[in-house]
């Protein structure tokens, strides 16, 4: 409680919804009475700008919503905005990595929910897929997924790939030629 006290006010009622989601509702209830009021005009968060055009995007483009329980960590969310951000001089490739659960796709969306950075260096859109631990025939599934989404305005209706082969090949070549970013 002192290290959640020292923080700001979402990270308290934070810490309360997820006492109330994880089951602590006797411990939530007790915390109750001290949660901050929540004012439109202090609060400063990436949703407030988040518009219907970027809610649109992340949808359409199957970008993880926000967790019920969420806590904001903006130095993380900055430092992936700026390697996006480098994308746009530099096309190529932004790995987040890290151990399981340690927030990497929290992280990443938040980053996306950026209204300009949408805009200025992802203006078709963005394509989230997650792979994990795949076996080839899922992994298979989740590519030719990608190739329809990616080829959804071509005038050329293709078959979806036989192979993973295939739909690399695709893939890189759409990567190249269609979407470098």
């Amino acid at each position: 409680i002192n290290i959640i006290l020292t923080k700001d006010n979402n990270s308290y009622r934070s810490f309360y919804n997820a006492l109330l989601h994880e089951g602590y509702r006797d411990l939530a209830a007790l915390l109750q009475d001290g949660i901050p009021a929540v004012s439109s005009g202090n609060r400063k968060s990436s949703m407030d700008g988040m518009t219907s055009y970027v809610k649109t995007i992340l949808c359409e483009g199957g970008v993880p919503q926000r967790p019920v329980v969420f806590v904001t960590r903006p130095k993380l969310v900055d430092a992936i905005k700026k390697k996006l951000y480098c994308l746009g001089s530099d096309p190529g490739w932004v790995t987040v990595y890290g151990m399981a659960g340690c927030g990497k796709t929290v992280l990443t969306a938040e980053a996306l929910r950026d209204p300009q950075l949408l805009e200025d260096y992802f203006p078709g859109g963005v394509h989230w897929i997650s792979v994990g631990k795949q076996d080839k025939a899922g992994l298979l599934i989740k590519l030719q997924n990608l190739c329809s989404r990616l080829e959804h305005d071509s005038t050329l209706s293709q078959r979806p790939p036989l192979n993973i082969e295939e739909a690399k090949d695709r893939l890189r070549l759409l990567m190249l030629r269609k979407y470098p970013r």
